[in-house]
């Protein structure tokens, strides 16, 4: 069995950019070699660690590498997180938003097609990813509210992804992961109870229908996303006529689904090039 992707040296990108003025607004860039006339699909990628301050964007530089190979473009964001300043809410939002929202500045540069932009994210990137393509319903009274506009996504794809962050807290009572609900309190800086206008602008559950394609792969062994999350999530997006996929991967685990070398990882670069289309 392969070491996983946090213990491995990760491959180094192309191009590290700053989005913003930050320490932390800043993404990698990952091109491929294109043929002459031609642009490259898009991939943002936003990576997990249950949005502290630890866990940065390297570890994906495994998966980058690799969907660069495979002929696509690879946006991967960083971001404030919870133990930086101004990070959690609304920090991290408007970081995230603004880094996706950095792509039509990489165009003038770099050559994308931005008519095939896809969002992936890992873990609690999930969310962040999820959140993204709901920006357009964020309700207009929330501090969020002026990040309603954005360019459009072709597809989202959550990779063990915490999507929802309610069901993901009330799904991981009991479980080995029990821990996750004190992430997202911490993340969120209260309960749905006590900030029910940050859930209302922040939870991708709260932001459906995101009328575009929605993937969810997950492994049978993953120890921190619930496992009945992507079946919850997709019930309830399918009553709204959102196109849901969900794949769960026999004996995979929480990073297998962003590990090149993993038996898990066929089934995402298929589902990245059917969501790319």
């Amino acid at each position: 069995m392969a070491s996983d992707v946090l213990t491995r040296t990760p491959p180094r990108a192309d191009h590290r950019i700053p989005y913003g003025s930050g320490e932390h607004h800043f993404g990698d860039l990952w091109m491929p070699q294109l043929h002459p006339g031609q642009r490259a699909p898009v991939l943002v990628f936003l990576h997990g660690g249950w949005w502290k301050a630890e866990y940065g964007l390297d570890y994906g530089g495994h998966l980058c590498s690799a969907l660069r190979a495979g002929g696509y473009a690879v946006w991967s964001i960083e971001y404030r997180r919870v133990g930086h300043a101004g990070g959690g809410w609304p920090g991290t939002f408007e970081d995230v938003a603004a880094g996706y929202d950095f792509l039509q500045m990489l165009n003038k540069t770099y050559l994308l097609d931005l008519t095939r932009v896809v969002a992936i994210g890992h873990s609690a990137g999930g969310h962040l990813a999820f959140w993204l393509a709901g920006r357009p319903h964020i309700p207009v009274s929330s501090v969020l509210g002026h990040l309603r506009t954005m360019a459009p996504l072709r597809a989202v794809i959550g990779l063990a992804g915490a999507v929802d962050l309610r069901l993901t807290m009330d799904l991981s009572d009991g479980l080995a992961a029990a821990h996750v609900k004190q992430e997202v309190l911490r993340y969120i800086g209260a309960s749905p109870q006590d900030a029910p206008e940050r859930y209302r602008a922040g939870d991708p559950g709260e932001l459906v229908p995101l009328n575009i394609p929605q993937y969810l792969l997950q492994g049978t062994d993953d120890d921190q996303i619930p496992p009945l999350l992507p079946a919850r999530w997709a019930d309830r997006a399918r009553c709204m006529d959102d196109p849901v996929t969900v794949s769960m991967i026999e004996g995979a685990d929480h990073l297998d689904v962003v590990d090149p070398l993993s038996k898990a990882w066929p089934a995402v670069v298929a589902t990245i090039r059917k969501a790319v289309g």
